[in-house]
Formats: structure tokens, C-alpha cells, sequence
């Protein structure tokens, strides 16, 4: 069976709401879209890129379209976004970049009060890049100053993208912030879907396997022996099933990992890769 790349018209149907539902997340009036549906418009990004100390970055891109973001949808997409990376680099803590240089200093103010509000991890650094117009650039130097000890994270103001470098290498940076990761959106989502689907069919196998096991604990073979060798049949056939599935499942695993590790991809990302990895361990090993 081949893992098919393509990105279907309801991206719901792989990104459920469940996948990253919270209590108070959503109302019965206002469910609020999908993850699936929430990826498309890149309000934030989880680029794959580090910082210079190893701690993940979450890019907030100046696409003037946050503000549309209902509060369970923020929600919704952060849990998403921040559960991509490893869980020892999650421990670690995020960096995150707001850049706002096409819009306006409220805008700034706007996002960093929804951050302060919820976020689903610790935050280390938050980068604002500062609108750049001259009137904007003149209220953010006085606004600066007052509400940065609004905050319970560190916020730093840059005035242009050069200030970043120091605490981010360009290779870990998207071109829109002067970089030379090249990051494709489309891409980044295909090769979620399919580790979403990878996902689900090793955790399918894996309580298939328990509830096997589990069988074998207790089944009572009593003294029949008719009865005894239709238990042990039954078991044996059992047992070729599963098998199949997992030989399958190690087939499907080992070609998406040829397909994330693809050369011609312009964005492959390590951490997708180290994820199938882990399934492949957690699972088949």
C-alpha cells in the first residue's frame, strides 16, 4: 500500500478536532474550524528551525490575518503546532517571532496579550519585529518600553531582521526573515498528513497487539483436545494477521521515510523524519 502525498480539499478529515481539543476550547455555538482547516492560512508556523541554544522556534508571519482567529481556534492550532516537535525539545522551551513590519504597533500588542493568555508550552524568548512604517516605528519605540513588563516572557524588540541573527542562524530562518530555510507550507502539511496517518495505524496495531496478548493471558484451554486445537488455530490465524499488518506497517513506515528524506524536497524537515523513526521503534521493535 503506497502512502498517496496530496492534500485533500477537507483537511479535517486527517486534522480532527479532537486531535487538539482543550477544556474551553470551543462552545457549542462556536466550534471553530479544524486544525486542518487552521494550517492552510499560516497564521503561525513551526518551521522545524532552532535557535542557536536547540530551542524550538513558532513563527507568528506578517500575513495580517491573526485577527481573525477566534480564541478557540488559537487554541486549537497552538496545541497543534507546539506538540510537532520533539518532546525533549518542547521541554526545552520556545522561542517565537512576531513579525508585525507590515502592520500595525496594536496589531503587536494584540498577539502578544493572546500568547500571554495561552500558551500551550514555556516560552523563552518572544522577537517582535517592529512595524516599519515611520509613524508606527515611533509609537512602537515609546509603546516598547512600557508593556514590556506586562509580560511573564522576555520580549525583545528588533527593528529589523538582522537583529535576529544573533540568537538564530540564517540556515534555521525562512526567506521572509532573511534565511535560507526553504520552508514550503504545502509540503510541511503533506508530510504531516501522512505522519498523522502513519500515526494512527501503528497505535491501531499496537491495541491489536495488547488485546492479543491479553487473549493468550487468558484463554483456558481445558482438557478437550478438539477444543484445544480449535483455540490454537484460532490464535495461529490471529497471530498471521497481525503479523501481516505489522509487515505492512514497516513497509508504509520505511517508504515515508524515503519520501521525507527525498533530496528534491525543498523542505525537509528533521524532526519529521526522527518522528517516523520513533514510531517505527515505539511499535514494531
Amino acid at each position: 500500500m503506497k502512502i498517496r502525498f496530496e492534500v485533500p480539499n477537507k483537511l479535517e478529515i486527517i486534522f480532527g478536532r479532537g486531535k487538539a481539543e482543550c477544556d474551553g476550547c470551543s462552545s457549542e455555538n462556536d466550534e471553530g474550524r479544524s486544525v486542518g482547516e487552521l494550517l492552510l492560512p499560516q497564521y503561525a508556523l513551526a518551521t522545524g528551525g532552532l535557535a542557536r541554544d536547540h530551542r524550538p522556534l513558532i513563527t507568528f508571519p506578517d500575513n495580517n490575518n491573526f485577527h481573525v482567529l477566534t480564541a478557540s481556534e488559537y487554541r486549537r492550532l497552538l496545541l497543534y503546532l507546539t506538540s510537532v516537535p520533539s518532546l525533549l525539545e518542547a521541554e526545552m522551551g520556545f522561542h517565537i517571532i512576531i513579525d508585525r513590519r507590515k502592520d500595525r504597533w496594536n496589531s503587536v500588542k494584540a498577539t502578544l496579550l493572546r500568547i500571554s493568555e495561552f500558551f500551550p508550552g514555556v516560552i523563552h524568548t518572544v522577537f517582535v519585529l517592529r512595524p516599519a512604517s515611520f509613524l508606527q516605528k515611533a509609537l512602537s519605540e515609546v509603546s516598547s518600553k512600557l508593556f514590556k513588563e506586562e509580560f511573564r516572557f522576555r520580549v525583545l524588540v528588533c527593528s529589523c531582521v538582522e537583529e535576529l541573527y544573533e540568537h538564530f542562524d540564517r540556515s534555521q530562518l525562512t526567506p521572509d526573515l532573511g534565511g535560507e530555510l526553504q520552508y514550503s507550507h504545502s509540503e510541511w502539511i503533506q508530510q504531516r498528513i501522512a505522519l498523522e496517518k502513519f500515526s494512527t495505524l501503528m497505535k491501531e496495531i499496537s491495541t491489536k497487539l495488547d488485546e492479543f496478548m491479553q487473549e493468550i493471558v487468558d484463554c483456558d484451554m481445558g482438557n478437550d483436545p478438539a477444543q484445544t486445537k480449535e483455540l490454537l488455530d484460532c490464535q495461529e490465524s490471529s497471530y498471521k494477521a497481525l503479523k501481516g499488518e505489522l509487515v505492512s506497517a514497516t513497509s508504509q513506515g520505511e517508504e515515508l521515510l524515503t519520501q521525507v528524506r527525498k533530496p528534491n524536497l525543498t523542505y525537509n524537515i528533521i524532526s519529521h523524519v526522527a518522528a517516523v523513526e520513533r514510531l517505527l521503534v515505539n511499535y514494531l521493535i
